[in-house]
């Protein structure tokens, strides 16, 4: 029904702001990453998702395309609802949402509120096949500290050698704990690919 609404930032909340567009003021629920970009006084162009049940009618938007489109796919979850997906996205950025589920990272859901084992297992089996390969995955978004930092750059280093890169992360991966360097992690998610 809506695509986007365009205007001026009225107000802002812990999860939505009011923005003014043609003289009508959309109170629209949002994650804390498209709140971070928006400021009260200031025009915004929000990407909603109008979601109808039977006690309320409530706009979702969101400061990029790709938010909106992970909202949808995970409110297509079964058990997510819109404020579970709010939370999920509030509390990380599509790009490490994405690795997450490419990578079957269970552990990176355990710091959002509402999302236990079962719930992100569910995640990461349904939306698993929907996070294609063409999906914008940025490493640069993927915390780069110790082995994470390993495993980016052995994910880089498979993608420069011609692999996909949900195929590179997921072999990668698949052995991250049984190497320390980015050498023996490239050498065993190679062994990963070619077996």
């Amino acid at each position: 029904m809506y695509e986007y609404i365009k205007g001026e930032i009225i107000e802002t909340g812990r999860d939505h702001a009011v923005v003014e567009a043609g003289g009508i003021g959309y109170c629209i629920y949002t994650t804390a990453q498209s709140l971070a970009h928006i400021k009260t006084g200031e025009p915004a162009k929000l990407y909603c998702q109008f979601v109808v049940r039977e006690d309320a009618h409530t706009l979702y938007g969101f400061f990029t395309p790709e938010e909106k489109a992970m909202f949808i796919r995970l409110t297509g979850v079964s058990g997510i609802g819109p404020k579970v997906a709010l939370a999920i996205l509030s509390a990380m950025k599509v790009s490490e949402l994405a690795a997450a589920i490419i990578t079957s990272d269970e552990m990176a859901f355990q710091k959002i509120s509402g999302v236990g084992k079962k719930t992100a297992q569910r995640i990461i089996i349904d939306l698993a096949e929907k996070i294609g390969t063409n999906e914008t995955i940025d490493l640069a978004d993927v915390p780069a500290a110790g082995a994470a930092g390993a495993e980016a750059e052995a994910v880089g280093a498979l993608c420069s050698l011609g692999y996909n890169r949900a195929e590179a992360m997921r072999a990668v991966s698949s052995v991250r704990n049984l190497g320390d360097t980015t050498e023996e992690i490239i050498l065993m998610a190679l062994k990963r690919i070619g077996a």
